[in-house]
């Protein structure tokens, strides 16, 4: 599958990817999609962002940022989201994003890769993915909406 950086054409499949994500995580956010098309807008365009698309007719995408960490003063690159569709996973899709996110780290000079997952998103499933790639668990979030 040909794993490719997102063009600003590419922004109404990758919206329509990130409503299908918001979906199957049920998460504690509500999907603006303005704000959603506001936000990938500027992870195409920023060389802040990477943001990678899986397949040609796109089914699954990568967005990370790379920073510096304020804790340490290295340069760090932090997933955002990742998705593959469910009719596309366990085609080594996810494996492949990640492997191109870290190539993609590396080049911009950073010395720690984090990925992250949501709970409600087949935790067991992702945390064997990061495992297989070399990765550990470093924390867990929690959210209480007021």
């Amino acid at each position: 599958m040909h794993i490719h950086e997102a063009r600003l054409s590419h922004l109404p499949a990758l919206v329509a990817l990130a409503e299908r994500f918001h979906v199957e995580i049920g998460g504690p956010y509500p999907f603006k999609i303005d704000r959603v098309r506001a936000f990938l807008s500027q992870a195409i365009t920023s060389a802040e962002f990477l943001t990678l698309l899986a397949g040609e007719s796109p089914c699954g995408f990568l967005i990370a940022r790379a920073g510096t960490n304020y804790l340490t003063g290295e340069r760090m690159a932090e997933e955002v989201a990742m998705f593959v569709e469910p009719a596309s996973r366990s085609a080594g899709l996810a494996a492949a994003l990640i492997s191109e996110f870290e190539a993609w780290a590396m080049s911009t000079g950073c010395s720690v890769v984090k990925l992250t997952s949501q709970h409600s998103a087949r935790p067991e499933a992702v945390a064997r993915l990061y495992r297989r790639s070399g990765y550990a668990a470093a924390e867990t979030a929690f959210i209480k909406r007021l």
